[in-house]
């Protein structure tokens, strides 16, 4: 799995596979899942990570690898519990991002 995140516009995206889109398939204003042709997901794009987004629709309703999805989890779990939203990055100038949760 590879985050990639654009500082200009706050999007973000999870590459998931390297296979090639076939089709992409909108969940939300806010979040769009590439999919290969056999529907296996190759990537999930959240426009705004500063917006809530669907990550518990993309985890139940798609096939995602188990040790992807316990990572996109840890990754995006609110220490009170998992709300399916995104914490809010913190950019710093010459520091690494910082996840505030």
């Amino acid at each position: 799995m590879r985050l990639k995140y654009d500082l200009n516009i706050g999007a973000l995206y999870i590459e998931l596979s390297d296979a090639a889109v076939a089709r992409t398939q909108d969940i939300d204003d806010n979040t769009s899942v590439d999919l290969d042709s056999t529907d296996g997901v190759v990537g999930i794009e959240v426009i705004s990570v500063a917006h809530p987004w669907a990550l518990n629709s993309v985890l139940s309703d798609y096939r995602i690898p188990s040790e992807d999805a316990a990572q996109l989890r840890a990754y995006f779990q609110r220490i009170s519990g998992f709300s399916g939203q995104a914490p809010a990055l913190t950019i710093e100038r010459n520091a690494p991002i910082r996840v505030s949760v």
